[in-house]
């Protein structure tokens, strides 16, 4: 069955593969978009825009006309609101909300607002009646991209690092994609994993030896991170860091079995994703 799926955050690092791939497999894909033009020059014309914001309910309202899907993946400021928003808006006409969570939650890391937030998200859409997929991911290699600072690059040392199954976007967006045509994961949370468990540190220390060689590396304490992210006045950085602090606590939760049993498991190594040329239909790789 083919959709007509609505994506709240198809212009981020893990966005844009979801919304290339659901295109590719042949479903009809809206954007909810801040500045049209430059969405348009970013996911090509294969791609229906919508001009707003999800902040907006009669944005959202005129984005979702004629959907029957929408696929969440907005920042933990924005996600809570407009999942409420999305279905007191459905009235009937979707068949399938699907939501990009965290791998982390449980209720001892709720003292983390980014945990909080996503758990009160989670029940949200499970308490709405509506056909839903959860998709838990781990660390996406995407990330990695945050640590190069010009002719910097930033190695952040945990104070305990635990061993991340890093992913890459292409592998999300292929999984996501697969949810909209099979229909077993309705009513699951699953977890995404990728094929090997490595540190933070040493990711990066990787990407930065394969795709930034000629870059100066720093090492820091997530504490010191967050005053430089501050003094750089860099949000992404920002985030980034404090996730850190906070994976040296709450480690990888879950169990990726059931995804990959359904919709395949990511295959896409670090050293793979360090060789693939720059493409932004499939992430941000080098």
């Amino acid at each position: 069955m083919k959709r007509h799926i609505l994506v709240l955050g198809g212009t981020g690092m893990l966005g844009r593969p979801v919304v290339n791939r659901l295109v590719d497999e042949g479903h009809r894909v809206r954007v909810l978009t801040r500045r049209a033009a430059k969405t348009r020059a970013r996911l090509g014309d294969a791609v229906e825009l919508a001009e707003g914001t999800v902040e907006r309910e009669s944005d959202l309202r005129a984005a979702m006309v004629g959907c029957d899907a929408v696929h969440i993946n907005l920042t933990p400021t924005a996600e809570y609101a407009a999942m409420r928003a999305v279905i007191a808006l459905a009235q009937g006409q979707l068949d399938r909300i699907s939501y990009v969570s965290a791998t982390t939650l449980s209720e001892e890391n709720r003292w983390f607002a980014r945990c909080d937030i996503k758990m009160r998200t989670e029940e949200l859409l499970r308490g709405s009646g509506i056909p839903h997929v959860i998709f838990r991911p781990t660390w996406v290699m995407e990330t990695l991209h945050n640590f190069i600072r010009g002719k910097w690059a930033i190695v952040l040392l945990g104070n305990n690092p635990p061993p991340l199954h890093f992913f890459a976007a292409a592998d999300f967006g292929r999984i996501v994609a697969a949810s909209y045509d099979d229909d077993r994961g309705v009513g699951k949370a699953l977890y995404v994993y990728g094929p090997e468990a490595v540190t933070l540190s040493d990711a990066t220390q990787r990407f930065i030896a394969a795709c930034h060689p000629d870059v100066s590396t720093v090492r820091m304490k997530p504490w010191l991170a967050r005053i430089a992210a501050r003094l750089l006045r860099n949000p992404d950085f920002r985030d980034v860091t404090e996730l850190v602090a906070y994976l040296d606590v709450a480690g990888e939760h879950g169990d990726p079995s059931e995804a990959n049993a359904l919709y395949g498991a990511p295959s896409i190594t670090l050293d793979q994703w360090f060789r693939t040329p720059m493409d932004s239909r499939q992430g941000m790789p080098h």
